[in-house]
């Protein structure tokens, strides 16, 4: 197209036109698709401009002659101001050509702007320049001749006519169209018609081109402008159009720019390993190319995420199965294992291959996998953190995928595990230098191999190896710092075996706290009420519970969801397969212990004796095999069984301690309140220990109070001589304790880590550190123990271990580099032979890169003081940039030097000759690495072979931490505060003086009470009094009394006599429950059924008004029933309260029974209760319930009428009480004749604890006091 001098428009103020070119914007070179609809003009149907589709909305045409709508046109958005300025281009192409050689047109067009345009595109892919719109002026005019053959629109034509005003050629056009532009306009419109329509499933776009026929140009007559070269074509045309293909050839071989291509919004990439999404549909789509960027976006998400589904196809539901090949709503499936083939794996890239090695055996674990200085989570995983913690989804090497720094992933594991999930770490087992070595050996392994075989070896993958660490689960955190709390990490397997004669169960059980490493064995036969399997899960407070499928029973399975907490996880195992039998839990057990006791040349430790005690025990052994799979499963069974940390455990304890049952640990909110937390429970109020072994062993402490009453005062002496004061001063025995163990790290746990050989050097060497505090602090104590009265603290501190042998020889191991951010353990020289042979490697190496230093910088004959500038260089990043020779910037070197990097001062080179010798040093630092980490191992082993002597120093100081928590709490406690009083005694009793309730002393305002029971007094007290009086208060800090004083504590009462108590247990509250499928009367009788089998005459039993769930008459029969036997035949310490005033007249003969109530004020004409709260002799006049119901705010005239209705069932069932009674001898004195009968007759056999010569002593003293009643 020629380029000629431009002439003003004759019309300044006509309507400003545009060129095709300027509308289109610069097109990409490219292929040209085929044609799709040959048989129309493409300047008519699809070249059409935004003037021509005023007022209407624009379309696509299709074949079948439907118009696809859109909602707005970008080019019209972004380049055209106003529809007026812009008018229609000429049609041109084969079919116009023809029509303009019978109507006697000429085109002409005159440049207004002569501007030339940018060869650019969008940056979308859009073919329309974004850049600053061109403009151009077209003009139509008549020619003078007739036969002219320009295009013209035929008469009759629909659509826009040319305008009138146009001009006539001059002089001044700058461009002509001729039939060869025509041509190739209309081959560039037919290929933005087939990008735009080309998915049309229509025949009509699919079928091929029909060539059209082209008659030879004619000669112009009248002005023609000749064409001039252009300095710089802006556009170049073929001038071949006698086919649609031919025009298509020759604009592909042509240098200049083809006609306009439409780009597609996506490239296309086969490869589908290396992560490249497959070939855009979209790129086809007609919408695609108005579509906005979000919404391309979505649609690129969406595809991508289809190709990920094919990807991964053993993911998707239809697929999705186990090892085993079992399909999720197989009763067999396990959640844990994928199923993947091994051809699908071999199938995918080297870090997905490693990946789904990994996960196809995790499959219900986060793993997060090292990543140079970061953790990633991919697929569902990455799902996971996305949903839940809003972490950033983004896509990697064809995965789905979300990452948290190094620094924060601690945070992030504790975030998991807090939300229930299983974590796991997966970790670089290499360096990238460790890597490469790797794959050389492995090479050259590999050429040996092919070259014996004759074969082709599998080429290795070039992947940085990694292992799985650790996997994490609430319940067997092993490292400590993942753990909120100090309080001990419970993971508990249990094993069941009904008996179907009795009807009860046995049990077997195997407690695991791995942040120690301790296990503690059990198996015990329980009764129907499961009393000893839940007093231990009420101790342990489990995190995690782990049983056989199908194994444990329904009320067990009910029990022991009400009593753990929702958090507890849940985790079944395949009986037999899984959760091994007895026998093969011994073939494990081998793995690590010596199981012949008469072999004692074995490397193997000893059975421990536990394990031997329990040997034959099925129910423990296979406890024990659950335990030791699902440690298997995590990878953590030779760090925590090798420990040897195995103990016997008995929940109850029964005739060592203080026996406090699930019930009594529930009801006196001893551990936990009712709410689940710490707040006003025993624990809380007494435990004031510093160290976190210690928290833990006051734990157990006070689970199970002592019984012996020489432990009791011997730990009281205790705790008499931290508070005692001497000579004025008061020796600071406890601030002493207190400074030494200061900030002491929790060493029980580092030890079990340092067993693993798990645990950091700087936590090894905090460890040293610490033993070498507390060797230092056990002198001084020592020194302070002297003075006192009693020799319970010196005798402990006598146990104490010597550690300084073992430090002085741990000390002669190794030594300690200190950086700015680092600390690395070394070993002293001659001490590791390896370490040293290493460590003169790299010592070698360096001397020649020194000498070559020296060598390189003088050869190139500077000046001393320009040598003297010339350095090694290092960067920060370890390994990566070694051995850079830094001269002055000036500096002229040889050309063989390779530049690396420099500043404005200075340059960087590496030359030829050293850059082997950095390779050599890298791999000897390598190998020097890995023989420090060797060493460490080694090291730490070496500290585990005194771990018993390690662990006993521990034990010493959480011993002292309880003594003087209690002696903290004591000297906390607000007066009156007294030292207990134990007494050797056939039979118990509790005396108490101005007690209160150790949540309370505090207050000054509480109100205290004498509490006697036993010794000179009644054995039982009948409790009577309103509600909101204060009688389950006075019940709970009477026990909470008896606690507190065998525990070894002081007791908030100006007086405490009493004889040590075997067991405490309690009836108190109204609930149901609803796991156990019992009701609430069935829970206060099951409670008391087991108060009856248990008690005896030295325990303390506390019954709040029993027989309320049910109707009045039953309800006074079974509590007068149950009164009676505790006071005749059980004979235990005990309060009774109840309601039932007819109670009170039943056993007023009765000498074990004593009757008292709660004070109150009444006031009738005001309807108003007072409470007291003191515990006085006598009996309640009324219960006062309606008083206590308008104080809730009950109506008036509710509670007139409910008043007058009590009145009325009071003086009815008093008069019909009477008149049944069919015999002048109590009920109560019918019964214990009944039992003198059955005595005789040798029936009464287990009736109790109490001895039969008790139970007789008090029948003979009712027998003449049954008038009284």
């Amino acid at each position: 197209m020629a380029k000629a001098k431009a002439e003003p428009s004759q019309d300044s103020k006509g309507p400003r036109q545009a060129t095709l070119a300027s509308f289109f914007g610069a097109p990409k070179p490219g292929p040209r698709p085929p044609s799709t609809n040959p048989l129309s003009s493409p300047a008519s149907t699809n070249l059409r401009t935004p003037s021509s589709l005023a007022g209407s909305s624009p379309v696509v045409r299709t074949t079948q002659g439907k118009d696809i709508g859109r909602a707005s046109n970008p080019i019209k958005k972004n380049f055209v101001e106003s529809e007026e300025e812009l008018t229609p281009p000429p049609e041109s192409g084969p079919s116009s050509s023809a029509r303009a050689e019978s109507s006697g047109k000429k085109t002409l067009i005159q440049d207004e702007d002569d501007v030339e345009m940018e060869d650019t595109i969008d940056a979308d892919g859009s073919p329309i320049k974004v850049g600053r719109r061109q403009k151009r002026k077209v003009m139509y005019v008549e020619s003078e001749s007739d036969d002219s053959e320009a295009d013209v629109a035929p008469k009759g034509r629909t659509g826009r006519k040319p305008r009138k005003s146009l001009k006539e050629d001059s002089d001044s056009d700058d461009f002509v169209f001729d039939e060869k532009d025509d041509a190739a306009m209309a081959a560039a419109a037919d290929e933005y018609d087939a990008s735009i329509i080309s998915r049309s499933p229509s025949a009509a776009f699919s079928a091929s081109p029909e060539p059209t026929k082209k008659k030879p140009a004619p000669a112009r007559k009248g002005f023609v402008v000749s064409k001039a070269v252009p300095k710089k074509a802006t556009t170049s045309w073929s001038g071949n159009s006698a086919k649609p293909s031919e025009a298509s050839s020759s604009r592909q071989a042509s240098t200049s720019r083809p006609g306009p291509t439409p780009l597609s919004n996506a490239t296309s990439n086969d490869n589908e390993r290396n992560g490249s999404a497959n070939a855009v549909a979209r790129s086809n789509d007609a919408n695609s190319q108005f579509l906005t960027r979000s919404e391309l976006s979505k649609l690129e998400a969406k595809e991508e995420k289809q190709a990920t589904d094919r990807r991964f196809d053993f993911l998707r539901p239809e697929n999705l199965k186990d090892m085993d090949g079992n399909r999720p709503d197989h009763p067999d499936y396990d959640k844990r294992t994928l199923f993947i083939k091994e051809s699908r794996l071999e199938a995918l890239s080297p870090f997905e291959r490693q990946f789904w090695r990994i996960k196809r055996h995790h499959y219900d674990t986060v793993l997060f996998f090292q990543k140079g200085k970061f953790y990633e989570l991919y697929e569902d995983d990455a799902k996971i953190g996305h949903q839940e913690f809003d972490l950033k989804l983004t896509e990697r090497v064809n995965m789905s995928m979300v990452g948290v720094p190094e620094q924060v992933l601690q945070f992030w594991i504790q975030k998991f595990l807090g939300a229930g999930y299983k974590v796991g770490i997966v970790e670089q087992a290499e360096t990238a230098i460790g890597m490469e070595m790797r794959q050389k050996k492995d090479e050259s392994k590999t050429n040996g191999e092919r070259n014996g075989s004759g074969g082709k070896a599998t080429k290795p993958d070039k992947l940085v190896n990694r292992e799985l660490r650790q996997v994490f689960t609430n319940g067997t955190i092993v490292d400590g710092t993942y753990l909120s709390s100090d309080d001990a990490n419970h993971c508990i397997a249990i094993k069941e075996f009904p008996n179907e004669l009795t009807g009860n169960s046995a049990y077997g059980v195997c407690i695991m706290d791995a942040s120690t490493g301790a296990f503690e064995l059990s198996a015990f036969e329980d009764d129907v009420c499961r009393t000893r399997l839940e007093t231990m899960f009420r101790q342990l407070r489990p995190k995690e519970l782990v049983h056989a499928k199908g194994n444990l029973s329904m009320s067990t399975s009910r029990m022991l969801r009400n009593i753990l907490p929702s958090s507890t996880l849940w985790q079944s195992f395949k009986e037999g397969k899984e959760f091994c039998s007895a026998s093969d839990t011994l073939d494990q057990l081998s793995e690590f212990f010596e199981m012949d006791e008469d072999d004692q040349d074995s490397d193997k430790p000893p059975l421990p004796e536990a394990i031997q005690q329990y040997r034959n025990n099925a129910c423990a052994m296979e406890a024990l095999g659950g335990l030791l799979f699902y440690l298997r499963s995590l990878r953590l069974d030779k760090d925590l069984v090798s420990q040897s940390n195995f103990n016997v455990y008995d929940p109850i304890r029964e005739g060592k301690c203080l026996i406090l049952d699930g019930q009594t640990l529930a009801h006196m909110e001893v551990l936990v309140n009712g709410e689940g937390g710490l707040e006003g429970t025993l624990l809380d109020l007494l435990q004031r220990c510093i160290t976190p072994f210690g928290k833990r062993l006051f734990h157990i402490w006070l689970s199970t109070p002592l019984r012996d009453a020489k432990a009791i005062n011997d730990r009281l002496d205790a705790v008499d001589d931290i508070l005692k004061e001497r000579g004025g001063a008061r020796m600071d025995f406890s601030g002493r304790f207190s400074q030494i163990c200061k900030g002491l790290p929790d060493l029980e746990r580092l030890i079990s880590r340092i067993h693993a050989r798990s645990e950091r050097e700087s936590k090894f060497l905090e460890v040293i550190d610490n033993f070498k505090r507390l060797q230092a602090g056990f002198d001084e104590m020592r020194s302070l123990a002297e003075g006192f009265d009693s020799p319970s603290i010196g005798g402990l501190l006598r146990t104490a271990p010597d550690l300084t042998p073992y430090l002085a020889h741990m000390n002669s191991l190794y030594t300690v580099e200190k950086g700015e951010k680092t600390v690395q353990i070394m070993p002293q020289p001659g001490a590791d032979e390896e370490s040293d042979s290493a460590a003169a490697t790299v010592n070698q190496i360096v001397s020649r890169l020194d000498e070559y230093f020296i060598e390189v910088i003088g050869s190139l004959n500077l000046r001393k003081e320009l040598r003297d500038k010339c350095v090694y260089w290092h960067s920060a990043q370890g390994l990566k940039e070694l051995y850079h020779i830094e001269v002055p910037a000036a500096t002229k070197v040889p050309r063989n030097w390779i530049k690396t990097s420099g500043t404005k001062s200075v340059t960087r080179y590496h030359t030829p000759e050293i850059l082997p010798m950095i390779r050599e040093y890298q791999e000897a630092v390598e190998i020097q690495n890995a023989t420090k980490r060797e060493f460490y191992k080694r090291l730490m082993a070496e500290f585990d072979k005194d771990r018993a002597i390690w662990l006993q120093a521990v034990r010493v100081i959480a011993e002292l931490d309880c003594l003087v928590s209690l002696a903290k709490s004591t000297q906390n406690m607000d007066d009156p505060k007294c030292r207990p009083e134990f007494i050797d005694s056939s039979s118990a009793f509790i005396d108490f003086e101005d007690l209160r309730h150790p949540s309370m002393c505090l207050r000054s305002d509480f109100i205290s009470n004498n509490v006697q029971l036993g010794d000179t007094q009644a054995r039982q007290v009948l409790l009577t009094g309103p509600n909101m009086a204060g009688k389950s208060t006075l019940l709970r800090m009477t026990a909470a009394g008896v606690i507190m004083a065998q525990l070894g504590c002081y007791v908030p009462a100006s007086k405490a006599r009493l004889s040590p108590v075997d067991r405490i247990q309690t009836r108190m509250g109204a609930y149901d429950n609803m796991f156990a499928s019992a009701s609430t009367f069935k829970v206060e009788l099951d409670e008391c059924a087991k108060i009856l089998r248990e008690a005896g005459p030295r325990s303390l039993v506390i019954l709040d008004e029993l027989g309320r769930g049910t109707s009045t008459y039953d309800g006074m029969a079974i509590a007068g029933a149950v009164l009676h036997h505790l006071a005749t035949h059980t004979l235990p310490l005990g309060f009774f309260a109840t309601h039932y005033g007819s109670l009170t007249d039943d056993f007023t003969y009765h000498p074990n029974i004593r009757k008292m109530h709660m004070q109150t004020h009444v006031d009738d004409q005001l309807q108003q209760v007072v409470f007291l709260y003191k515990l006085i002799p006598g009996v309640a006049e009324s219960s006062h319930g309606t008083h206590v119901a308008q104080m809730a705010g009950v109506p008036m005239e509710v509670v007139n009428r409910a008043q007058s209705v009590s009145d009325q069932f009071f003086a009815q069932f008093n008069a019909k009480l009477n008149t049944k009674r069919q015999s002048s001898l109590p009920l109560m004195a019918q019964a214990d004749f009944a039992w003198l009968m059955r005595l005789l007759n040798g029936l009464n056999r287990d009736e109790g604890k109490a001895a039969l010569g008790q139970q007789m002593e008090i029948i003979k003293e009712c027998a003449g006091r049954y008038e009284i009643s």
